[in-house]
């Protein structure tokens, strides 16, 4: 059979909880924050807050509006949405001076789309 547990230790278990709760309060989920205060609330509620705690609990609690406040006045806003940029165009290939075949090495000459060679072209790779 288990002791109910009580006491000092109870309120320090609380007191472990709620830190971890304190610690979800800067999460940038609601529902995590949400799920902070909850893990707190057992240990405001069970005995009275020591000196320490107070602020503990009161220093992280202002940190974390604050944060909340800044990231809803300085945050990264909404983009606007732009029309989707027509793709880019290829340029003509340039054919006016001579030019070295990829495939063999060989000499394409000015005006031609194939090596005289191989037959190798840009077009068709």
């Amino acid at each position: 059979m288990t002791a109910a547990v009580s006491g000092p230790e109870f309120v320090d278990v609380l007191l472990f909880i709620a830190v971890a709760g304190l610690f979800l309060l800067f999460a940038r989920d609601w529902t995590v924050r949400l799920a902070g205060v909850v893990l707190m609330l057992p240990r405001l509620l069970v005995a009275p807050l020591t000196l320490g705690e107070v602020l503990l609990f009161g220093c992280t609690v202002v940190a974390a509006i604050s944060r909340v406040v800044y990231g809803w006045s300085f945050g990264p806003s909404e983009p606007e949405r732009e029309a989707p940029e027509a793709p880019d165009v290829p340029e003509p290939d340039d054919v006016s001076e001579p030019a070295v075949c990829v495939a063999c090495r060989g000499s394409i000459p000015a005006g031609a789309n194939k090596c005289p060679q191989c037959g190798w072209s840009y077009a068709a790779g």
